[in-house]
């Protein structure tokens, strides 16, 4: 009765009382009840305690009385206990309180009926019918509503000069070009903003841009980022991202291939490369690391990496319990890790450079044009052989031939220590006996590849070499394929004769011969010379015709053993309209094989391994039966038909009917083109994550690119058209908007400090334009990395680099995960040591200080100012060319006459003090053209340094 008469008096007091507006649950009530109750009464609630997250849980008789009764509202206990002066919930002592709107919203939805509804993040995105059309216009229309509900409308646009470079900053991330920006300009067509948009997005600059946000994201690293943090070989992954990005790859392809490129039929090495992915976590080799426990924290990083950069979703706490705010199982966090439990590498990585399965790959981006070009026109000769030999009964003559050629055997492989590369070799008069020098001795692992070490010995440094010996019996006359690594002066014999091998040069690494073997037994006898380029230790005999001996049709063999057969030169296809073809395709590829580099790549073990839930996320405590791989439940089914490996679980992902995904990636994408994102808490879009402010918006979206085939060039290209990219983005005193979240002005935000150091180097003439390859390393303070290494690092010592590689775009700057470049982690860069999709913008004073001071910031300046009093005849001329550069527009005479104070300033300083300026332009490598005064050389760069740490440079507006 004392109940009954609480609550009724209850339904008197202001707020309570049912309201005309309809509560929407699922973006109002559920925030409240995951961010204040769910921590008790949620999911990972114990076993009889009273829940909220589920509409049976809070519906259901507890004797007599229901948490929330939709029947009898008011005699629901929630309500009463959430206004209860002597046991509220939550609990006075509790961190998260009421606050007294939240109780009356509460109130009002308990009053409603307390009806729940799905998160709005696990409901399947949608258009509405009456938005349909233009992409751009449809952006504008959503924000408008939002606008028009508030008596306003956009701001006025921006001026087209400052569109260009803000254009050209979300695209490239450099200014315009001066041609591009001038020829802007000067149009005067309504197409002409467009036209610039579509030259900056088919630059080349485009893909180097995009990369930057995907790597912080997959938290990429040149470094293992544990214990030694050695080397290892992985950036040709972040080159293919690179160029994934400027070829505009599918992005439902752009994930399948990183998550199960080696899945594919016959894959690429594109798509090897994209597995990279799979293998970025940070690993160790340290002494008295257990196996077991690092294959299961490897995985944990994947599997939390794979939450946050697929899903937006926080799968850390589900590592250990059922997650107390989402509907995640802890069972579902192994079910997802059995995806990636089962590849091949170590769970130690060895301290390697490649360890685990690797793949060789171009070496930049200027060597995978090239092998794509070739591997367009292996593909062409292929096809036109293989449709010849459909229409012939040939394949019958190509099997026999084979299947003849199959019993060949290598034997007694064995292996000399690095010795000179000067040292003499002899063989004795009886086959297989080797002579005393070198020692040669038996060696697990040929042929094939050894990473690093060997039983034997190491990888021989420049100056030396190993000797290998092997003897090879052939049943029929025919070639084989040789391929061994190698630099310059590595050599080949059969039987003391050398072979012919591939033309070499510095770059090479590998060495492709192609001899020809008379039936019986033969010795072969292989110099491996060191080199930068020789990381492993190669030796492999290769016979193509054993791929049709064993597939016994000629279209199931993969393209390489295609094309090696076509062009073998004692083969049935010799006298063949193909051959000649073949045999250059052939050539070239072996060229450019020699060049390849190393690759870290993911690949399945033949046995699956088998994946038990782990009590508290410890490694040896699993429990349970074996799991079978499989998604979450709350977002879509996973199909019937995908196979439980990460092939399934890229199909299960890019499904029409997930929910997640195409939100997450859009709103990154909103994200880098607007500052913020429409959802501002990227890593989570779960119960504990910020509401979209433009929901309709984000779905919309969502559905467009479905609907455009995954095409992120046309998604940001209707983003950076739109009117609402187009506002001016000046502060509006006519609406209370600091956080801009109606998007009532256009994006203006710092830039990233990759972008920092880029325009720098652009605007003064040194950027470098090679793009790809090993990361470089500019200048850095010294002693850094050696403070943060272990003494055995093979990265404990910092080696400058010289040259064209000092001035490399800051994307190709070294990653060295427990140490990144000072300059990077000074202005938000990540470490990379867990993924980032959301980097911080912090203002300090230290950032001042390295924007005036660093090294190369000192250097760009001297050489822009150079550039300033070469080019032009005045001050006042040299401060537009800056400013033109820079901004894309003349300086305000406000800007122009402090400009012009501090270089007399600064002239009268040097003037009396002459050494001061010599000082100065002796900073950084690069050269300083004679003949110009050193006073007003100093007095230029100091001016230009300036100009280059202040607002107009370092923000997009």
């Amino acid at each position: 009765m004392l109940r009954s008469c609480i609550l009724f008096g209850l339904s008197l007091f202001p707020g309570v009382l049912l309201a005309e507006e309809e509560v929407d649950f699922a973006r109002q009530i559920l925030p409240i009840l995951s961010n204040k109750c769910f921590l008790c009464h949620g999911p990972d609630a114990e076993e009889g305690e009273l829940r909220l997250d589920s509409a049976a849980a809070a519906h259901a008789d507890l004797g007599g009385h229901r948490a929330i009764d939709p029947e009898n509202p008011s005699e629901s206990i929630a309500l009463h206990r959430i206004h209860s002066s002597d046991d509220p919930m939550p609990p006075e002592h509790a961190e998260k309180p009421l606050t007294q709107p939240e109780r009356e919203l509460l109130s009002q939805w308990i009053k409603q009926g307390g009806e729940y509804a799905m998160h709005w993040g696990f409901v399947k995105p949608h258009k509405d019918r009456e938005h349909e059309g233009d992409s751009a216009a449809q952006i504008d229309a959503f924000i408008q509503q939002q606008l028009q509900a508030k008596q306003i409308d956009f701001a006025p646009a921006a001026e087209k000069s400052t569109l260009a470079r803000r254009a050209a900053f979300v695209l490239t991330g450099l200014p315009p070009e001066p041609k591009m920006l001038d020829a802007f300009l000067a149009d005067e067509s309504e197409h002409a903003y467009e036209r610039l948009v579509d030259r900056l997005l088919a630059s080349p600059r485009f893909g180097e841009h995009q990369a930057r946000y995907w790597l912080d994201a997959v938290r990429y690293g040149d470094t293992h980022g544990l214990h030694l943090d050695n080397k290892r070989g992985i950036y040709a992954y972040r080159d293919w991202v690179v160029k994934a990005f400027n070829d505009n790859l599918p992005l439902d392809d752009f994930i399948t291939w990183q998550l199960a490129g080696d899945l594919l039929p016959d894959p690429s090495l594109e798509q090897l490369a994209a597995t990279g992915f799979i293998r970025l976590n940070p690993s160790t080799g340290e002494g008295g690391a257990i196996g077991e426990e690092f294959q299961a924290k490897n995985n944990f990083d994947r599997v939390e990496t794979f939450g946050t950069v697929m899903m937006g979703m926080t799968l850390n706490c589900v590592r250990c319990h059922t997650h107390k705010y989402d509907p995640i199982q802890h069972t579902e966090y192994y079910q997802l890790m059995a995806f990636f439990n089962s590849t091949a590498e170590p769970a130690l990585d060895g301290n390697s450079y490649t360890y685990g399965p690797i793949a060789w790959v171009p070496a930049n981006q200027t060597a995978w044009k090239a092998w794509t070009e070739v591997v367009a026109q292996r593909d062409e000769t292929i096809e036109a052989a293989t449709s010849v030999l459909q229409q012939s009964d040939r394949e019958t003559a190509l099997g026999k031939y084979a299947t003849a050629r199959t019993n060949w055997k290598s034997s007694d492989w064995k292996m000399s220590k690095p010795v000179s590369v000067d040292a003499d070799f002899t063989w004795d008069s009886e086959p297989n006996e080797k002579a005393s020098e070198p020692e040669l001795a038996h060696v697990a692992g040929l042929p094939g590849e050894i990473s690093g070490r060997s039983s034997r010995g190491k990888v021989p440094t420049s100056g030396k070499a190993i000797w290998v010996t092997a003897t090879v019996e052939v049943p029929q006359d025919q070639s084989l394929l040789v391929s061994f690594s190698g630099a310059v002066g590595s050599e080949l014999w059969v039987d003391e004769k050398p072979t012919v091998v591939t033309v070499q040069d510095a770059d090479d690494r590998l060495v492709i011969a192609r001899p020809y073997f008379s039936s019986g037994l033969h010795r072969l006898r292989f110099k491996m010379v060191g080199g930068k380029n020789v990381n492993q230790i190669i030796a492999k005999v290769q016979n193509p015709w054993d791929a049709f001996a064993s597939n016994e049709t000629w279209e199931t063999c993969n393209k390489s053993d295609q094309l090696e057969m076509l062009a073998d030169p004692h083969g049935p296809w010799k006298d063949s309209e193909f051959h000649s073809a073949a045999v250059e395709i052939a050539a070239a590829s072996h060229r450019m094989q020699s060049k390849f580099v190393s690759t870290l790549i993911a690949q399945d073990l033949p046995q699956p391994r088998e994946t038990r839930l782990l009590k508290r996320g410890e490694y040896d405590m699993p429990v349970g039966d074996p799991l079978q791989p499989s998604g979450l439940k709350v977002l879509n089914p996973f199909p019937d038909d995908a196979p439980p490996n990460r092939l399934g679980l890229a199909r299960w992902l890019t499904s029409p009917d997930n929910p997640l995904v195409a939100r997450v990636l859009v709103n990154r994408i909103w994200q880098r083109t607007f500052g913020e994102g429409l959802v501002r808490t990227p890593e989570d879009f779960g119960l504990q994550g910020q509401q979209p402010t433009h929901p309709e918006l984000l779905d919309w979206l969502a559905v467009e690119m479905h609907q455009s085939n995954w095409n992120l060039k046309h998604l940001l290209k209707q983003m950076v058209t739109s009117r609402t990219f187009c506002q001016s983005s000046k502060w509006r005193n006519d609406i209370d908007d600091p956080e801009n979240r109606l998007w009532s002005r256009g994006p203006s935000f710092r830039l990233d400090a990759e972008v920092l150091r880029d325009v720098g180097l652009w605007a003064s003439g040194l950027l470098d334009p090679q793009m790809g390859g090993e990361g470089v390393k500019p200048y850095q303070p010294a002693g850094m990395w050696l403070a943060m290494a272990h003494p055995a690092s093979n990265t404990k010592q910092y080696v400058r680099d010289e040259g064209d590689l000092l001035y490399r775009r800051s994307l190709y700057v070294y990653w060295k995960r427990t140490s990144p470049h000072p300059m990077m982690t000074l202005f938000d860069a990540p470490d990379r040591e867990t993924s980032c999709v959301r980097r911080s913008r912090t203002t300090t004073a230290l950032q001042s200080l390295g924007m005036l001071n660093e090294t190369q910031r000192i250097e760009i300046g001297r050489k822009y100012a150079e550039q300033l009093l070469d080019q032009y005849p005045s001050d006042s001329a040299r401060l537009e060319g800056l400013w033109k550069t820079l901004t894309c527009r003349p300086p305000t005479p406000t800007e122009q006459q402090v400009c012009l104070d501090l270089l007399q300033q600064l002239r009268q300083r040097y003037e009396a003090a002459p050494a001061s300026a010599e000082e100065l332009l002796s900073i950084g490598e690069a050269k300083t053209k004679e003949g110009i005064d050193p006073t007003e050389m100093a007095a230029w760069t100091q001016v230009v340094t300036t100009v280059l740490a202040s607002d107009v440079a370092i923000l997009l507006y």
